[in-house]
């Protein structure tokens, strides 16, 4: 199969961007609602929360992306039916709500994301976010032809933060904290809001310095991985599990996406993304 060329890559941004919207506007419609908490069985076998807005979510993008592309696959938080997904045809891959516990309390922090994946490699991303500057949320969006887009709009990175996010865990465990910050990647500042999108969108922004996740799912990461290949980001990372921690510069999205694990989703990596 051949790649896509300039002109549907600009296609397909536009429609992520569009999903991304769309996404995020119902997610604002309805966080002041009472959502109720269901609990669904998640890829490792454990509980996890979802709401009704979560699932309505899902089958809006869903729908969309097979109306305009009813050739491309489509791997969803929300809708895990195969263990074969193949990440060298075009696939997106998206979680509707990606924050879902923080949004059935009622808190803004939570975000939508959206990618487009062709022969291991994220071509197209977009986040939503809520925002405090300005009504209907914000979109950061991404393509390797366009770079980094916010709202559509060419977008200057300035750092002005050294705030880290991480696990929750790494905040009283010293060993670890000495551990993963034998590269400076982190702050002494650390945060953990409940969202990686919502998370990867203020280091992206220049409201954080890093962003740290260990071993999380495609979903969770897919958009952010293309997002953080652009110029002046990094992304690191060490294969999990290993006592001793040697960080590696990402040298292709080829070692993401071949090393998935095709029952959890997960990427066998802990991973970070950080503002060099």
């Amino acid at each position: 199969m051949e790649g896509f060329n300039s002109l549907e890559i600009s296609k397909i941004q536009e429609l992520s961007q569009h999903l991304a919207f769309i996404a995020g506007s119902y997610i604002l419609e309805n966080v002041s609602k009472v959502n109720e908490k269901m609990f669904k069985d998640n890829t490792d076998g454990n509980k996890e929360v979802v709401t009704k807005i979560d699932l309505d979510i899902h089958k809006k993008l869903l729908g969309i992306i097979s109306k305009n592309y009813p050739d491309h696959e489509v791997l969803s938080e929300e809708d895990i039916n195969s263990n074969n997904i193949n990440y060298k045809k075009p696939i997106w891959i998206i979680d509707p709500l990606d924050g879902t516990t923080n949004f059935s309390n009622g808190l803004p922090i939570f975000g939508s994301s959206i990618s487009f994946v062709f022969n291991y490699q994220t071509e197209v991303s977009a986040l939503f976010i809520p925002s405090v500057e300005k009504m209907g949320g914000k979109c950061i969006s991404w393509s390797k032809s366009n770079g980094i887009l916010v709202d559509n709009r060419n977008f200057l990175f300035k750092e002005n933060s050294n705030i880290s996010f991480v696990p929750g865990y790494l905040y009283s465990n010293t060993k670890l904290i000495k551990k993963y910050n034998k590269l400076n990647f982190l702050s002494e500042d650390f945060r953990n809001l409940g969202s990686i999108s919502y998370e990867g969108a203020m280091v992206i922004l220049g409201n954080g310095k890093s962003l740290l996740c260990n071993n999380p799912k495609i979903w969770d990461v897919s958009a952010l991985i293309g997002i953080f290949s652009e110029q002046n980001k990094s992304i690191y990372i060490s294969k999990t599990g290993k006592n001793n921690k040697k960080w590696n510069k990402l040298k292709s999205m080829d070692e993401i996406y071949k090393n998935i694990d095709k029952k959890s989703y997960r990427i066998g990596f802990d991973i970070f993304f950080i503002n060099e």
